[in-house]
């Protein structure tokens, strides 16, 4: 039955990471106002409802974060605790945790309480200092005199209910082994408010000094605080039992503790289970509490056998769009019936019209799939405001960011691959693009540096720009950078000189930091661009700011292209990198110094022999047609034998070994079902 739970995983990932975004948009949100109330209320639902998930799902550390973050998010509602920013900047480690504990969770990864002993010690301080400031409410002080007479104080023990059978075994084992297998039993304070945290940190400090098979009760039970005074427990070691004597009691709170080596006839109470698992949910205190083991080796058994999970790939579509997709469809059932009744009958005028219908709603269809896959660019820039607040801390500058266009819609694989290379952006903006208070009001500039993200559409790109008012990018510098490292740069316009902030390892920083350096990790950025078929350019003024625009294609699953023939082989080229066709004499080609080029009424544009780049056999005919395309601010004359003409075409991935060639896109089936690959001219014209 366990497994059952398996069926929700798949949603408990989605809601969890809506509801960890409401989160951090509404912590930076209280950060500004922290005495909206209303914003806590939403605060605490989202972290209740997150809690709440995470138990019923079994995710105990992921829940007992939240719970302990949730009392935190009380003390606010209460007025007990100040929003400060430090509070607000432990939330947000808390939650920068629960993210990664998701990520852990979808991989099955293995996840203990020492994950986030950190994070709990922090939140237990700050709830400490909130009591300790204030007195002890009735109900606590009748709850404490009400423990005094029910559990009074008697002999500690090492006497463990039950043990289970392979826990015995494995004893034997390490004994074998020479390992030492340590029995210990421990009382906490009676008058400690804090049993499960105290608990907790024995459990940790032993867990670094060896392996705990088995404790009573059972670790949830103990963490949570769920235990008069003691609790005992199981461990191979290679110290003495002086020695985990000695470490338990450097523990605060520990009111006395006994330690032996394990002995299974004097310590191990034997006690029938019951065969009704009814009746060992009724069981007395005197059975064993769900005995579990917390060893790698048992999560890593649990672990291979669920398997490794991928990371979700759902979407949510709006159902106006579905209810509209379903239609298209019972109108194209409709259709192909009649298509059939026509064929059969060999009414061709019929089937022709059928046929028109056909195509028609085909082509909706299409449509209307490309908007399902279509996702906000929200999903991405939602992060940035937090990650643009830590930046401002962690720099000690004073920046914000302005977000506009974020429900601009883009394909969702272009969405998603979207991140990385904005975060490398923004990290270099505020790091090095963004000045220090001092040095900008030198610069009669606002003491508060701007960043800018913003999203629009523009006929079938989308375009993604990053402003700052930061320092710009001396042209200057980066030539003498450039000369250091052996680039030439002679003839280089300030425009060329500024793009070479995307070379490989190219860094004008005078140090490298941990955040970034102008220039380090940006040619991931334009490597990644152009893998999804997009472009980069940058503008900068010294002193004014920097300015880097992204085109994107608004999907990467249809396109129209141009169709041409180099010799007997058809191929595509997308028809958004092109300018125009003309049509030439081969004859009429110069050649330079350097490369070939071909006069036109602009001036001389450099040609590429397209056939020859590819290793094809060249045509003898002397009429060409050479299709213009603006490649970096450039233009290049890509040769051609034929033009077929315009197409709308759906990309297919290539054979990884053909994609090292690094010159085709994908490939996509004719109508005649033979294959044509589509060529990547930006990455042939920068090859010239």
């Amino acid at each position: 039955m366990a497994d059952d739970n398996s069926v929700y995983r798949d949603i408990f990932f989605e809601e969890s990471e809506d509801n960890l975004q409401q989160l951090n948009d509404n912590i930076l949100e209280l950060e500004n106002e922290p005495e909206n109330k209303d914003l806590i209320n939403e605060i605490f639902r989202a972290a209740h409802t997150l809690k709440g998930m995470s138990a019923t799902m079994g995710y105990n550390v992921m829940s007992k974060l939240t719970h302990k973050m949730e009392d935190i998010f009380d003390l606010f509602k209460s007025d007990k605790l100040k929003v400060t920013s430090d509070h607000i900047s432990l939330i947000f480690r808390c939650l920068d945790k629960l993210t990664e504990l998701l990520d852990g969770l979808r991989d099955d990864e293995e996840q203990t309480d020492a994950l986030i002993m950190d994070l709990w010690n922090e939140l237990d301080e700050v709830e400490k200092q909130v009591a300790s400031g204030a007195p002890v409410s009735a109900e606590i002080a009748a709850a404490m005199k009400e423990a005094e007479i029910t559990n009074p104080t008697k002999d500690l023990q090492l006497l463990f209910s039950a043990l289970e059978d392979a826990d015995l075994d494995v004893i034997e084992q390490a004994k074998v082994q020479h390992v030492n297998a340590i029995s210990a039993a421990v009382r906490i304070d009676p008058e400690s408010m804090l049993k499960g945290p105290r608990a907790f940190l024995v459990i940790e400090k032993l867990d670094n000094e060896g392996d705990i098979i088995h404790t009573e009760p059972a670790p949830d039970k103990l963490e949570d605080g769920e235990f008069e005074t003691d609790f005992k427990l199981v461990i191979l070691t290679e110290s003495s039992p002086e020695q985990i004597k000695e470490l338990i009691e450097s523990s605060s709170e520990i009111a006395e503790v006994i330690t032996a080596p394990f002995d299974e006839k004097t310590q191990v109470s034997k006690i029938t289970q019951p065969e009704n698992p009814a009746a060992e949910q009724t069981a007395t205190s005197q059975a064993p509490e769900a005995t579990q083991k917390q060893t790698a080796k048992t999560v890593a058994k649990k672990n291979a056998a669920h398997g490794k999970n991928t990371k979700n790939q759902s979407i949510r579509v709006d159902l106006s769009r579905l209810d509209r997709f379903l239609n298209v469809v019972s109108e194209l059932v409709v259709y192909r019936n009649q298509l059939e009744d026509a064929n059969s009958r060999q009414n061709v005028e019929e089937a022709h019209e059928s046929l028109e219908q056909v195509s028609r709603l085909t082509s909706e269809l299409q449509d209307l799939v490309l908007k399902i896959r279509m996702q906000q660019v929200n999903v991405v820039f939602s992060r940035f405001p937090r990650m643009v607040r830590d930046l401002s801390n962690q720099l000690n500058k004073k920046m914000a960011l302005e977000i506009e266009g974020e429900d601009t819609e883009l394909d969702k694989t272009v969405v998603s691959e979207l991140n990385e290379p904005l975060i490398h952006l923004v990290r270099n903006s505020a790091d090095h693009g963004i000045e220090d208070a001092e040095t900008r009001k030198r610069l009669g500039k606002p003491e508060e540096g701007k960043i800018k993200l913003s999203a629009y559409q523009e006929g079938n790109k989308v375009l993604i720009t990053l402003t700052d008012d930061g320092q710009g990018l001396n042209p200057q510098v980066m030539k003498e950078t450039a000369e250091k490292r052996g680039i030439d740069t002679t003839g280089m316009s300030d425009k060329e000189l500024q793009m070479l902030v995307f070379d490989p390892g190219f860094s004008t920083a005078k140090k490298i930091t941990n955040i970034s350096g102008r220039g380090v990790g940006l040619d991931a950025v334009q490597a990644k661009i152009d893998e999804l078929g997009g472009s980069l350019e940058v503008e900068s003024k010294v002193d004014v700011g920097t300015k880097t625009v992204i085109k994107l294609p608004l999907t990467l699953s249809i396109i129209q292209a141009l169709m041409v023939k180099l010799g007997d082989e058809t191929f595509a080229i997308p028809l958004d990198v092109v300018e125009r066709v003309e049509m030439i004499q081969a004859d009429n080609i110069l050649q330079t110094a350097s490369q070939e080029v071909y006069p036109l009424q602009t001036g001389l544009t450099p040609v590429i022999r397209t056939a020859r780049v590819l290793g094809l056999p060249e045509n003898e005919s002397s009429k060409k047609y050479m299709i213009l395309i603006k490649s970096d601010e450039k233009n290049f004359g890509i040769v051609v034998d034929q033009l077929i003409g315009q197409q709308e075409i759906v990309i297919k991935k290539i054979d990884p070994m053909l994609q090292q060639v690094k010159r085709f896109q994908g490939a996509t089936i004719l109508g005649n079902g033979s294959i044509a690959l589509i060529l990547d001219v930006n990455t042939i014209c920068k090859g010239v």
